[in-house]
């Protein structure tokens, strides 16, 4: 695709082996048929944030066909509207997967501007307003997956899957945790929250450190009047209609890993098979009693 190529060696005119790449994965993608007819348009237009979607469609699209998945082409309907990303299908299943990178809004620049040579910076990294921003983007396409039902474009029978990369959320992040030390993932849907230690009444620690439940966090708003934001958004059945969600903080494939954390909705309606998505970590809740234990799926019955 000579006009992709064109605009990456302009854009990453240092960097030529990002440029390769990215212009080797969406050229793979767009041959597949399966982008949309805006591919070229949006990663040329000079808008990171289109540029850095697009990639991650690509790099889900090589991920999923090193799987072997059978993807089913799901262009525009015959209603106009186009359906989510990729619809593959295993045993028979169908699976929809719409993919997401959020924006940084609320996110400091200091955060997130690149490195400058030979300073030495510290920043204490925005755990909050990362979350904030995955639990926004959720929220937003459990919507759209829902009109999609609607508009008679996903079978309520099929499963459904929202694919949230986080790369742009910090200039260069070395893992998906969160300060619960879970993955951003697992905290954007269950009220996991930051470790704590017991303290005595003498001041000593009482034991091991846990996680603390963390039900909402805070979203300031232009009134200064902060609004809770809740977190446990798969223990609310209104989010039934998404059987789990994929978190990658990756902004490029060049070691040739696509890093994910599949998190499954205990609530779905229609359940993601489990350990189907190729996924680093994965993690499911079981019912226990009157609660659910969150754990990873190596360490369940699969």
């Amino acid at each position: 695709m000579p006009q992709i190529g064109d605009f990456l060696a302009r854009r990453f005119p240092q960097q030529s082996v990002w440029a390769s790449h990215f212009d080797e994965l969406l050229s793979a993608y767009e041959s597949s048929g399966l982008a949309d007819r805006h591919l070229v348009a949006e990663v040329t237009s000079g808008d990171d944030g289109k540029l850095c979607a697009r990639v991650w469609e690509a790099m889900l699209y090589r991920h999923l066909s090193t799987l072997g998945f059978e993807f089913r082409k799901t262009d525009v309907m015959k209603s106009g509207n186009p359906g989510p990303d990729f619809c593959i299908v295993h045993k028979g299943q169908i699976i929809w997967i719409e993919a997401v990178t959020p924006a940084p809004e609320g996110i400091l620049q200091d955060w997130l501007a690149p490195p400058i040579l030979g300073e030495l910076k510290m920043a204490s990294k925005p755990y909050e307003q990362m979350l904030l921003r995955w639990t926004s983007v959720l929220k937003d396409k459990r919507d759209k997956l829902k009109s999609y039902v609607e508009k008679n474009i996903v079978d309520p029978k099929d499963c459904t899957v929202i694919a949230i990369n986080s790369c742009r959320l910090s200039d260069f992040a070395k893992d998906d945790l969160g300060n619960s030390r879970f993955p951003f993932a697992v905290e954007a849907v269950f009220t996991v929250g930051p470790l704590a230690y017991p303290i005595t009444q003498d001041g000593q620690p009482g034991g091991e450190p846990r996680n603390i439940p963390r039900h909402t966090i805070q979203k300031p708003n232009s009134k200064d009047i902060p609004k809770d934001i809740p977190t446990g958004n798969f223990l609310d059945p209104c989010y039934a209609n998404v059987s789990a969600i994929v978190g990658c903080y990756q902004k490029d494939i060049i070691n040739g890993a696509l890093s994910l954390t599949v998190v499954h909705n205990p609530l779905a309606r229609v359940p993601l098979p489990r350990g189907i998505l190729g996924a680093n970590k994965e993690y499911v809740a079981d019912v226990k009693g009157d609660h659910y234990i969150l754990r990873p799926l190596s360490q369940t019955s699969a």
